[in-house]
């Protein structure tokens, strides 16, 4: 359970602070074995998915039971700042499932991770704030503006791009 591991509660504020719970919640997605992980933001371009220890979890926690949700409104930047991600997804293609909301705002996206028992999200993506909880209500909150955003979306970021 989160709360067993201490994750981080409450407010954040700032890009480093913001990375910070997100490395937190990927660890211990890998120690706890979640079944699933959503991620929601306009690129992923200040998320920490490039780092070797953010992979070294991701790598930990994925297996035929999981599922990784990602929706966004862009992958250029994913894939131009993300090198290592893209290599892990590549790998990984049967238990992620991404969608491109293209046609939406990137205000209109949520930014921040889902869990079945744990959120962070920002509130302002551009300064990097917000919170992260355990409690209930923030976790059904964001998951229903993830499925929402998730139906609405067009399969997108593909394991690999042919060309002619």
């Amino acid at each position: 359970m989160p709360d067993e591991l201490r994750l981080s509660a409450g407010p954040f504020d700032g890009p480093t602070a913001f990375a910070d719970r997100l490395r937190e919640a990927f660890a211990a997605a890998a120690e706890e074995a979640w079944p699933a992980l959503w991620c929601a933001d306009a690129q992923f371009a200040d998320w920490p998915l490039g780092e070797a220890a953010v992979i070294q979890a991701l790598q930990a926690w994925a297996g035929s039971a999981r599922r990784l949700r990602l929706v966004m409104r862009d992958d250029r930047l994913l894939r131009e700042r993300h090198p290592r991600f893209v290599a892990w997804r590549q790998r990984w293609d049967h238990i992620v499932q991404c969608r491109i909301c293209a046609d939406r705002d990137a205000a209109d996206l949520p930014s921040g991770l889902w869990t079945p028992g744990w959120t962070v999200e920002r509130h302002d993506p551009v300064l990097s704030r917000g919170s992260s909880s355990g409690a209930q209500a923030a976790v059904e909150s964001l998951r229903h503006r993830m499925d929402d955003a998730f139906a609405r979306g067009r399969p997108g970021f593909p394991a690999s791009i042919l060309g002619l």
